[in-house]
């Protein structure tokens, strides 16, 4: 079954804090620009040829939002979602709005598992709170913002607590909201308090169904309390659902080595 790790080492995580005392601005030539330098020289990147070709009219053009949404594409898809992120944070910063730190905070976010050195990890985690930070200068009600912020501090720093109060203060103004309770369910996870996490997945789900992370988290934190039905059928009602052919036989596997 594929799990992401998406808490950085002791290391990092005091890099981390050391980093953010000193700034919160992006440095001009980052560890994104080196890992793509680096990249691009071992000539071992899917659409290279483009890449390069654009990366050379972008230093023409340093703030063409149009040249930096196709390199932010074209990194993703070709397997490297860190230097996408960063690409996305252009963007947000040539163009500031609410939408676009979001979107660079969520891909910085979700690209920690991609690249478990320790600088690209400060950088992702930097990344990620400098633009959910941005995002909250805006508009500093915005609810996934807040929830975004919050969970870079529970995943990314050395200050977990920090987040885990940030998400119970949002738990009692948004009772109920899956984004909320699936940070908190992670947490509860990540401290070995299962009968929470059980609770937090549950109401995760009556909102949003189809949410597989949730799914397989619920399934993992019955098993870890020793309800191994309770775990099957949670599994059981993945099947179909993941979209990929691979995965649904690793989950149909587990769940045979379960039941037999």
């Amino acid at each position: 079954m594929k799990k992401q790790v998406l808490v950085a080492g002791g290391a990092v995580l005091l890099a981390c804090a050391l980093y953010f005392g000193f700034t919160n601005k992006p440095p001009k030539v980052s560890a994104f620009d080196e890992k793509r330098a680096e990249l691009i020289d071992s000539l071992d990147v899917p659409s290279e040829t483009t890449i390069v070709a654009l990366q050379a009219a972008l230093k023409k053009d340093p703030e063409n939002l149009q040249l930096l949404d196709s390199l932010s594409h074209l990194w993703f898809h070709a397997g490297f979602p860190a230097i996408a992120a960063d690409y996305d944070r252009q963007i947000a910063d040539l163009n500031p709005s609410v939408e676009h730190y979001l979107r660079a905070g969520k891909s910085f976010f979700d690209a920690f598992p991609s690249d478990t050195s320790q600088n690209m990890q400060v950088n992702l985690v930097y990344g990620s709170r400098y633009c959910y930070e941005k995002a909250l200068d805006i508009d500093s009600t915005n609810l996934d913002a807040r929830i975004g912020l919050a969970s870079v501090f529970v995943q990314g720093t050395n200050d977990p607590m920090k987040g885990i109060l940030m998400l119970r203060e949002l738990d009692v103004e948004v009772p109920g909201n899956p984004l909320i309770n699936m940070e908190l369910g992670r947490f509860s996870v990540m401290s070995g308090q299962y009968d929470k996490a059980i609770e937090r997945f549950i109401v995760v789900l009556q909102k949003d169904s189809l949410n597989l992370q949730a799914h397989f988290l619920l399934a993992e934190s019955y098993m870890a309390v020793g309800d191994t039905l309770q775990s099957v059928e949670v599994l059981r009602r993945t099947q179909g659902l993941t979209g990929d052919p691979v995965l649904d036989n690793q989950v149909r596997q587990y769940i045979e080595s379960l039941t037999n």
